[in-house]
């Protein structure tokens, strides 16, 4: 590709006009690809640029940010050269008022379309894939262009591009041909379109209709005529050639063409007409040609042109001529004497015989001079001539020019001197001449270019005398030449297009490319690449890259810094300029790589500790900070991090909660960037706050001191358990059968004793107690120490109980008791006392003994009072003395109840009861007795004592201790006297004790192992009973701690309480842990249970040996030893240990050697490779499996040895007299190379005696000089290590400059018998060497099928013809190459071998028994016997996966969002093992992939409950067995469904044609149905009231069909609220929305100049506009009222903007009544103010005198007085009779009506809002209303609903149309208020049931037609001050229904009833 032909240019359009821009000339083949950039920044063609097919660049409607710098890159794809073109600089001509606008589209008027690149004629072949026409139009404004392409009139529409601008036909034919139109035109404008032709024109290629025979045969003087016809599009041109010439060229009058059909004529034929004649047809599409053979016979032969004798040069060709005629053709034959040389039948070497007839004679040998004669003959004759040959010795170049290489300016030397023959110089004188390129040169004497003898002198060369030079000697013995390239040198120029990128996978780098500069003709040395870092001074990056890179990975930057680029290049000349600069580039951002600085932990609770910190510093950012990732596990442990993310980087801080109490942790912080997360910070440690100590005081001893004290001594707990700072001690005493009953003391801390000693007093005396003592810190006790059991000493009894008295006389009685319930010891007797009251004196006292429990006390006074006294007696004394008062004559009564029970002081377990005691019956009180309802209440539940209290106090409360937490009682209570109990007292409030942590431990644990790492543990469950709390926050928590003690315990929560079994994961393998479990409420959590133990399953090792280590023992073995595996991570019994190694970095799997049980750990690894790094891991297994390698791997090298030979020694460049060696590392260097030698000697010397050379270890290659041309030289190269020299590698080279490329090797082959599993021997055929040695070989395999050619080693010895191939795949079919190199270069490649294809490898598999145990040995056998066993090998056959599916599984719907499960196991034959578990997946019905979930189960459960689920939803569910092999297979989809439940809200609620009175309401279905939806309830209301009253408005709808309702009589400005639900089995949640009666803003206003005219017919409404709101009105709506009713309703919808006439057919209308019409204006914002009414027009037509108004008026008269006399008279009969019992009801201001819809189809509800003068007082006092209009079928009343005055009013329990209180007080609202106001009858009914009022309401005319939507009666004023209607109808298309009849789907209301409304 040529440079571009044009210079820059400038370009100037007016703003709004297309810029066309052509692009910069430049020769290509093929035509090159052409990119257009702006800027730099490439050009895609979009609305307002286009590239043409021309590559033309089109801006349309330029604006001023158009100029800019275009230019293109044009790329030859055939060669990748690329070349940018010189700019092209665009400016736009900006008008004044524009001027300063950089708007893409100038702000002009519009302007029509014009056709700046118009379509042009196109032809195309036939069979083309495609023609295109192309059309670029210009208009104003673009965005509005639109063009398209018409044919014959019809757009065309398929092949048109985006935007229209080309038109493409694919495969075009002929029926395409015609004429194209390209037509442009704006959108929405009156502009005027534009448009251009182009006419497609479709070629076929000529064919021949006629053409002539293959051969024509004739005789001289005859004529013959040559056929040729052919056809085609255009049709196409003949033309005839003679033997390839023209016959216009031969112009032989004897050759006539006829010119209507083609046809040759040859006339008159003679000898030389004979040869090939060739008829040509080409078109525009191509061209063809036919031939034939004319043939002429019987002419005698002749010489046309006789032989001359020549002179020619030794080793040019000689050619004699020998032109014969004759026919047939005569028969040349050419001899040299008596030996024929050349003929028809004869062919000697170097002697060819030509067509023409004459002889080459090729090459010329001096032995070919003299005579030769040429004879020709045929059938007529024979003629012969002789000719002389005369050879001259060649003159050839001795001394030819050299290439040369000169700097810039200096003078360059081309030598030549010629040796000739000596015969020629006495002929003429050599002459010289030099050529550059193919132009001669003009040399001079004295010239810059001058010749000297030959020689070519050139001085002050430049760039453009490089070329080749030829010098040419021409002599009369020859000519030779020889040329030589001249270069010359120069600094070589800045590279180009200089590009950086970043780096996808590293932030930290950019990928530097450029394209090669020009190297001033002299190989570049290297670049210089420099950079400047934010805005920095340039400095050098690298200053020796490559020069064969034109791109570079430039790295070590920093990440989110930008960087500027520049590259020089450096030849042998010197350094060039500087390329430009690189845009600047930011990299992107990275992880910080620096932590957060200055980070300080402190604890803030026992269970949290904040941490702060600083950024990190700037320079390490690597990027925007965007947050920090703090860590932090427990210091000093292995355990894994807990991580915290703070996304804001302004926060610095960080509270870490949940954490162990009192445990140090260790705290680490990290920064991070968009890019990622830095490193972590140094470790900070900080403890926790204190926790309670996990360890009791040790040594515990105590001791009873007396009755009521007891003595501790102990020795504090081990430090390290009490978890803080010791706060001091708690003694703890408590009963032996009353755990609960706990006495504690605190005692502060001794920190100077070992010894602590305390005291616990006020003891239960002679009463056993558990004793135990616990440390304590400030958040909580420890564990008490083990109980010991304490009996305190005897003491003084307590005082007797049941203390009575019986057979009371006047002077005796009989008194009885029992034993003291405090013994405090023994008793043994009793002491019994009497005397008069209040006097000592008369005191006796009696003894008894310990079995008396009764005396009888004689010798008392009648009618006296008496204290009698009994008292216990112990070994310590007499107790203390229980003592009544009593009176001889006077019995006791029983107590009275006590009463007014008053509760109070509530806990968990205790409440308090305050009451007025009860009479005590003339005796003391003894005993009070309390008991309670507990949960249940009622009349018939059961009475539980819950507390008995002996010898009460004289008090009026009592504490009732023992109550449970969190439940409900009810108390009652009673007093016992010695005459026995009161009646209970009246029960108490119910109240509810307050909750309390659970008390009770969980029972029944077991613990089954799940797998390797987690265990399943069940219990029982929780009684309700005990749960102390909200069932709701009821859980259970379960804890895991080894049994060792080791660790940190494993706690796993459950929130559900019903839950009986968790599966605890992460535990670790083969390892037995202590299991229990708490269960917790909101409050707190209760006692651990008793742990059980269980154990996981043995697993593969965790860890891996400790203490690997690796030692060189030789350059081929190591010797590795380790350690054993931790005892906490073997997971099971350890089998053995595998040794893995293989060479560092290396990608090949490592290799494994086996060491067998738990006793060896050493092994020696032998035959490794030499100086080689290798990586050594050590892991160990257990019958499960490998556990984890060692890390990081022990990397060990082996020592060092001799070296082997260098390879790939070649020698590129051989001559006469020098070699260059080359020659790459050994393969095995075994050592670190310390150098090379090289050594050679000729093949025919001694091979001991050897010139040798040592270099440097960076050598590589070496030129050996003073060489014997043509002579065959012995090359060996040795390498050398510490250890001494290696092998050499030897080859032989010959001293010649005849060299070839070798032959590649043949005979690739692959025996059979060398093919193994992973390697193969391939054989093979060394091909020839081209005079050069072949040095080695280069190995290819190919993958089969799917695989690409890929080097295996290039490392073969020459010397070989066999090689292993090694690293292959087993059972993999290959197919090899290979190719052969030696000094020269490579050869091609060899055939390819036949596919081979490896062995399988050698596994076996055998069919073993389940959970069994097998030892394996192996031998090898052949013909001859059977090899040695080999080592046994153990390996335990395990579980398979179940082959069946559970089995007769049933689904079962228990709620609306529960299914029940049940299965039964797989057969026992399929199970494969034991089953562990099931898997349950389940699914709603086709939303599998959605909602599909897994629920996983363990044995021995068979059934599990869905829940959750969505209501009335289909599921399918599936379930599989799993054990510890794997998971079974599913078994078929079993289908069930959820019942049915409350739906969800609506969908949606929309308002549509809102008025100031009326609305449309409507809403979505529920988008959770949760079943069958039955129907809907509309509530609404306005959200405040109005006018002191708030109504509430209920609709029900049933069905689902109809999701709208009509809602009429709303009053404007009153913001409503509705409320909508859906139904199935119950209502579901409401939906809610406001919405205010009325215009929204932007709504039309209304309407003016409303006017009616009336005609025969009909009647007319006129109107006009009024103003618009905020959008066009769309059309209007006609409302009517007729006279006899208030409603306005819709008349007529939907009429359109432009009307304001309407005229309505009296038909339509009821007979004799007035209308009033309005009119609403109608936009997109809604219905708007309607117009004021129009005057009220009556719809009489012209009638006769009887059907007149007036006539109409009298006799409507006439009949009103009858029916008001008959009415009135019913009222008074009424009102004097029963119906007067109607009572007065209250002022209730808030009115609440149900109305239900049915799927018939009411769909209108009405509420009138009129505020009327009241002037009956009855209706003023009462504030009665009169009763709702009825909804026919729709509403329905009882009985007593209405009052019995016709009045109408409706009271407030009504079941259908009540009214309900708000803001009422309790004394307004009395249940004696309800009673008084029951009515006793109704009045609906009442006339509804007597014949005589049926219809006597309203009497319906004759004849008149009733419409669908007007039959309702004005309300007087003596209806009741607040009057509603509930109206519901169907409205069909918004119009009255002509007929009269009910529209469709309504039902039709009771006669009568209406008119009552």
């Amino acid at each position: 590709m040529d440079n571009f032909a044009e210079l820059e240019q400038r370009k100037t359009v007016s703003q709004g006009r297309a810029a066309v821009l052509n692009p910069p000339a430049v020769t290509s083949y093929p035509r090159p690809q052409v990119t257009w950039f702006r800027d730099g920044i490439k050009i895609i063609p979009n609305h307002r640029v286009a590239i043409t097919l021309d590559n033309q660049l089109v801006v349309l409607g330029t604006a001023a940010a158009d100029a800019g710098r275009y230019y293109v890159e044009a790329v030859n794809e055939r060669n990748g050269e690329n070349k940018t073109s010189p700019s092209i600089y665009l400016s736009v001509a900006v008008n004044k008022r524009n001027r300063g606008s950089l708007d893409v589209i100038a702000p002009a008027e519009l302007v029509a379309p014009v056709i700046v690149i118009a379509p042009k004629n196109t032809s195309v072949v036939a069979g083309a894939s495609e023609a295109t026409l192309e059309c670029v139009v210009n208009a104003r404004s673009p965005d509005r262009l639109q063009v398209f392409w018409k044919r014959n009139g019809v757009r065309l529409t398929s092949g048109v591009d985006l935007f229209g601008r080309r038109l493409v036909i694919s495969n075009p034919t002929s029926a395409d041909m015609g004429l194209y139109v390209c037509e442009a035109a704006l959108r929405n404008s009156s502009q005027k379109s534009t448009e251009a032709k182009a006419y497609l024109s479709v070629l076929e290629p000529p064919y021949f209709s006629a053409k002539p025979k293959r051969s024509v045969i004739t005789e001289v003087e005859k004529t013959v005529e040559l056929h040729c016809q052919a056809k085609g599009v255009p049709t196409p041109k003949l033309e005839w050639f003679k033997d390839a010439v023209t016959l216009s060229t031969l112009n032989n009058p004897r050759y006539k063409l006829t010119s209507s059909s083609m046809v040759l004529q040859v006339r008159r034929i003679q000898p030389d007409d004979a040869g090939i004649f060739q008829c040509f047809a080409e078109n525009m599409a191509g061209e063809i040609q036919a031939h034939t053979n004319l043939v002429v016979t019987s002419v005698s032969p002749s010489f046309t042109t006789p032989p001359s004798d020549i002179t020619v040069t030794d080793g040019t060709s000689a050619v004699f001529i020998c032109e014969t005629s004759g026919a047939p053709k005569p028969a040349i034959v050419w001899r040299k004497g008596s030996q024929v040389l050349a003929s028809g039948s004869v062919q000697m070497p170097r002697f060819t015989l030509l067509e023409s007839g004459g002889l080459q004679i090729l090459p010329i040998m001096p032995s070919d001079a003299g005579n030769y004669t040429c004879l020709a003959s045929n059938s007529e004759g024979l003629v012969n001539a002789t000719i002389a040959l005369t050879v001259l010795s060649r003159t050839f170049i001795s001394t030819p020019p050299e290439d040369q290489r000169v700097i810039k300016g200096t003078t360059a030397v081309l030598n030549c001197t010629a040796t000739h023959d000596p015969r020629v110089t006495s002929l003429i004188l050599l002459r010289y001449a030099w050529k550059k390129g193919t132009k001669p040169l003009s040399v001079s004497i004295g010239g810059r270019m001058s010749m000297k003898e030959g020689s070519l002198h050139i001085s002050q060369t430049w760039s453009g005398d490089i070329g080749d030079y030829t010098c040419r000697v021409i002599s009369p013995a020859g000519n030779d030449s020889k040329t030589a390239r001249l270069e010359v040198i120069e600094l070589p120029h800045s590279p180009r297009n200089l590009q950086v990128a970043l780096n996808e996978t590293d932030s930290r780098t950019v990928l530097l490319s450029w394209v090669r500069p020009f190297d001033g003709n002299s190989p570049l040395l290297h670049y210089i690449i420099e950079l400047s870092e934010n805005n920095s001074p340039w400095k050098t990056y690298m200053d020796d890259v490559s020069p064969a890179l034109t791109g570079l990975l430039v790295i070590g930057l920093t990440p989110a810094r930008t960087y500027q680029f520049r590259v020089c290049a450096v030849n042998q000349v010197g350094r060039g300029q500087y390329s430009s600069e690189t845009n600047r580039l930011m990299l992107r951002e990275e992880p910080p790589s620096a932590p957060p600085k200055n980070i300080v932990a402190s604890g803030r609770t026992n269970q949290s500790i904040m941490v702060q910190w600083q950024p990190p510093p700037e320079p390490q950012l690597n990027g925007v900070l965007r947050g920090y990732v703090l860590r932090y596990r427990l210091a000093g442990l292995p355990g894994e991090f807990q991580l915290k993310n703070i996304t804001s980087a302004e926060i610095n801080y960080c509270l870490i909660g949940e954490l162990i109490i009192w445990t140090q942790y260790e705290i680490q912080v990290a920064a991070y960037t968009g890019a990622g997360l830095g490193v972590y910070s140094q470790s900070v440690t900080e403890y926790t706050l204190q926790g309670v100590p996990t360890a009791p005081p040790q040594d515990v001893d105590a001791v009873a001191l007396n009755s009521t004290t007891i003595k501790f001594t102990w020795t504090p707990p081990p430090q390290q358990f009490i978890n803080g700072i010791n706060q001091g001690y708690k003694l703890l005493v408590w009963p032996e059968h009353c755990p609960e009953c706990i006495t504690m003391v605190t005692i502060a801390p001794e920190f100077h004793g070992s010894r602590h000693y305390g005291y616990v007093s006020n003891l239960r005396k002679f009463t056993w107690y558990e004793t135990a003592v616990l440390c304590f810190t400030t958040p909580g006790d420890g564990p008490a120490s083990t109980p010991q059991l304490i009996q305190t000493h005897a003491d003084k009894p307590g005082p007797v109980t049941q203390l009575s008295f019986t057979e009371i006389l006047d002077t005796s009685l009989r008194i009885s008791w029992q034993e003291p319930d405090d013994k405090n010891g023994i008793i043994t007797g009793y002491v019994l006392c009497w005397e008069e009251a209040g006097q000592n004196e008369t005191r006796v006292s009696q003894t008894l003994s310990n079995s008396t429990l009764a005396y009888e006390v004689t010798g008392l006074t009648s009618l006296t009072t008496y204290t009698l006294q009994v008292a216990a007696v112990t070994q310590a004394g007499t107790g203390t003395a229980t003592s009544s008062t009593i009176s001889t004559g006077l019995p006791p009564e029983l107590p009275g109840a006590p009463s007014n029970l008053v509760i109070s002081n509530i806990s968990p377990r205790s409440a308090t009861i305050k009451f007025h005691p009860g009479s005590d019956g003339k005796t003391v009180i003894s005993k009070w007795i309390v008991e309670g309802q507990v949960e249940t209440v009622g009349e018939d539940e059961e009475w539980k004592v819950l507390y008995e209290i002996d010898n009460p106090p004289a008090s009026d409360t009592l504490e009732i201790p023992n109550l449970i937490p969190f439940t409900q009682y009810r108390f009652r209570m009673k007093q016992v006297n010695i005459v026995g109990s009161s009646p209970f007292s009246q029960p108490s409030r119910m109240m509810q004790t307050l909750q309390s942590n659970p008390d009770v431990a969980l029972t029944n644990l077991t613990v089954i192992s799940a797998s390797e790492t987690s265990l399943r543990i069940r219990w029982e469950p929780l009684p309700e009973a005990a749960y102390n709390g909200n069932p709701e926050s009821v859980g259970y928590r379960v804890r895991a701690q080894r049994a060792d003690g080791l660790g940190l315990p494993r706690m796993e929560t459950v929130s559900e309480r019903l839950t009986r079994e968790v599966t605890l994961e992460g535990l670790e393998e083969w390892t037995e842990y202590d299991l229990s479990i708490q269960a917790f409420n909101g409050i707190g959590p209760g006692p651990w249970s008793s742990p059980v133990l269980g154990k996981t399953k043995e697993s593969v090792p965790s860890g891996a040996p400790e203490n690997v280590s690796a030692e060189a023992m030789s350059s081929t073995s190591i010797l590795v030893t380790w350690g054993s595996v931790p005892e906490h991570q073997k997971n099971g019994h350890i089998l053995g240990y595998k040794v893995l190694y293989r060479e560092k970095d290396s990608e090949r799997a490592p290799q494994v050697q086996l060491v067998n049980g738990n006793q060896t750990h050493l092994l020696l690894l032998k035959n490794l490779s030499k100086f080689i790094l290798y990586e050594v891991q050590v892991l160990a297994f257990t019958r499960v499996g490998d556990g984890p390698p060692s890390l990081p791997p022990t990397v060990e090298r082996t020592k060092d040895d001799v070296p082997g030979p260098p390879v790939r020694l070649v020698f590129p460049e051989v001559r006469l007299t020098s070699v260059r060696v080359v020659w790459q590392p050994p393969s095995e260097p075994n050592g670190i190379i310390m150098g090379y030698q090289i050594s050679y000697r000729l093949n025919i010397n001694d091979p001991n005696k050897f010139t040798t050379v040592e270099v440097g270890s960076n050598a590589r290659q070496f030129t050996v000089t003073g060489l014997i041309p043509e002579s065959a030289y012995v090359f060996q190269i040795t390498a050398r290590t510490q250890q001494g020299w290696g092998p050499s590698e030897e080859a032989i080279v010959i001293t010649t400059e005849k060299r070839e490329r070798p032959q590649p090797p043949r005979r690739l082959t692959v025996p059979q018998k060398g093919v193994e599993s992973n390697k193969l021997r391939l054989h093979w055929t060394v091909g020839g060497d081209g005079s050069s040695p072949v040095r080695y070989f280069t190995l290819q395999t190919l993958e089969r099928p799917d695989g690409e050619w890929k080097t295996h080693t290039s490392s073969i010895s020459h010397n070989n013809t066999s090689w292993e191939v090694d690293r292959l795949k087993p059972y993999t079919s290959y197919k090899f190459r290979m190719m052969a190199t030696n000094d020269v270069g490579d050869s091609a490649f060899s055939k390819e071998t036949e596919p081979v294809t490896t062995l399988q490898d050698g596994n076996t598999r055998f069919c073993l028994s389940k959970y069994r145990r097998y030892t394996i040995v192996m031998t090898a056998f052949n013909v001859v016997g059977e090899s040695p066993s080999s080592a046994p090998v153990e390996v335990f056959v395990g579980e398979a996966a179940p082959s069946v599916a559970p089995q007769n599984i049933q689904v079962k719907s228990v709620s609306f969002s529960q299914l029940d499960v049940e299965w039964q196991p797989p057969p026992i034959e399929t199970q494969n093992g034991n089953i562990q578990g099931y898997k349950i997946h389940y699914w709603e019905k086709k939303r599998q992939n959605e909602t599909e979930k897994e629920l996983v189960l363990f044995v021995p459960d068979t059934s599990v409950h869905l829940k959750n689920l969505t209501s009335y939803t289909t599921y399918l569910v599936q379930l599989s067995a799993f054990n510890t092999a794997g998971d079974g297979p599913l078994s078929a989809a079993r289908e069930g469904r959820t019942l049915q439940a409350a739906p969800g809200a609506p969908n949606h609620m929309m308002f549509s044609e809102v008025t100031g009175s009326s609305l449309n309401v409507s809403w979505g279905a529920p988008l959770q149905p949760n079943g069958v939806v039955e129907g809907y309830r509309v509530v609404y209301e306005p959200t405040a009231p109005v006018h002191g009253v708030s109504k509430t408005v209920t609709v029900e709808i049933k069905g689902n069909w109809q999701r709208w309702l009509k809602v009429r009589d709303l009053m404007r400005g009153v913001i409503y609220r509705f409320k909508i639900q859906a139904r199935t089995i119950s209502y579901g949640p409401e939906l809610e929305a406001n919405i205010t009666a009325g215009p929204v803003e932007g709504s039309p206003g209304s309407p003016l100049q409303t006017s009616v005219t009336k005609s025969a017919s009909a009647l007319t409404l006129h109107w006009s506009a009024g103003a618009e709101g905020a959008g066009p009105v769309t059309g209007y709506v006609i409302e009517a009222r007729p006279s006899d009713e208030g409603l306005w309703d819709t008349f007529v919808k939907h009429l359109p903007p432009g009307s304001f006439s309407y005229t309505i057919s009296l038909d339509r209308l009821r007979s004799g009544v007035a209308y009033e019409f309005r009119v609403i204006a109608v936009n997109r914002f809604g219905y708007g103010d309607p117009s004021p009414p129009s005057t009220a027009m009556s719809a009489l037509s012209e009638t006769p005198f009887y059907e007149e108004w007036w006539f109409l008026i009298v006799m409507a008269l006439i009949s009103l007085i009858f029916i008001l006399m008959v009415a009135f008279g019913l009222l008074l009969l009424g009102q004097n009779k029963k119906y007067r019992s109607c009572g007065t009801g209250k002022h209730i201001t808030t009115v609440e009506e149900s109305v239900t819809l049915d799927n018939g189809g009411f769909t209108a509800l009405e509420l009138n809002s009129r505020h009327l003068n009241v002037k009956s007082s009855f209706l003023k006092k009462n504030g009665t209303r009169s009763p709702p209009r009825p909804s026919p079928g729709g509403l329905h009343y009882s009985d007593e609903d209405i009052c019995n005055n016709y009045n109408g009013a409706v009271l407030t329990e009504s079941t259908t149309l009540t009214e309900k209180p708000t803001e009422l007080s309790e004394s307004e609202v009395s249940d004696s208020d309800y009673e008084d106001e029951q009515p006793k009858h109704s009045f609906v009914n009442h006339y509804m049931s007597d014949p005589t009022y049926y219809n006597s309401w309203k009497r319906k005319p004759k004849g008149v037609k009733t419409g669908g939507g007007f039959e309702e009666c004005a309300m007087t004023d003596a209806e009741g001050g607040y009057y509603q209607t509930v109206v519901t109808q169907h409205s069909v298309g918004g119009v009255y229904t002509p007929t009269g009849q009910p529209a469709p789907g309504t039902r039709t209301p009771v006669t009568g009833f209406s008119s009552f409304v």
